[in-house]
């Protein structure tokens, strides 16, 4: 489904073409979903653009998108779990999530183009 989306290549970085700069409201997240174990969470706050994993790693739900936004932050809707938009660093954890390059020119959105990353839990089932 990656390939679906228009390339570009900025500063030795490939970024894909996701939408136009008014599908992301300011305070709500928004889902981009490119196969189950890769779905990244767009958010607005205060003018700017964050891009992170939208599978919570407290049980893998991908919720994050959904999450209660506060200083920064993205609380996860199921269990509460706090993440840093700008880092992906869990509050209160020592656990990340993979955060992205996040940009928009000219009324578009560009991601960084996000690679499959298995969670180190899933590769002993």
């Amino acid at each position: 489904m990656i390939d679906t989306y228009q390339h570009v290549e900025r500063e030795s970085i490939l970024y894909l073409q996701i939408c136009k700069s008014i599908d992301v409201f300011e305070g709500k997240g928004k889902n981009f979903f490119f196969e189950e174990e890769l779905q990244i969470a767009v958010f607005r706050v205060k003018g700017l653009l964050y891009a992170l994993s939208n599978i919570c790693l407290h049980q893998h739900a991908s919720v994050l998108c959904d999450g209660f936004i506060e200083d920064l932050t993205v609380r996860c809707p199921l269990h509460g779990w706090v993440y840093s938009l700008a880092s992906g660093q869990t509050i209160g954890s020592p656990s990340n999530l993979k955060t992205y390059k996040i940009w928009e020119e000219q009324g578009l959105v560009y991601l960084e183009k996000p690679t499959l990353h298995v969670p180190k839990w899933m590769n002993s089932l």
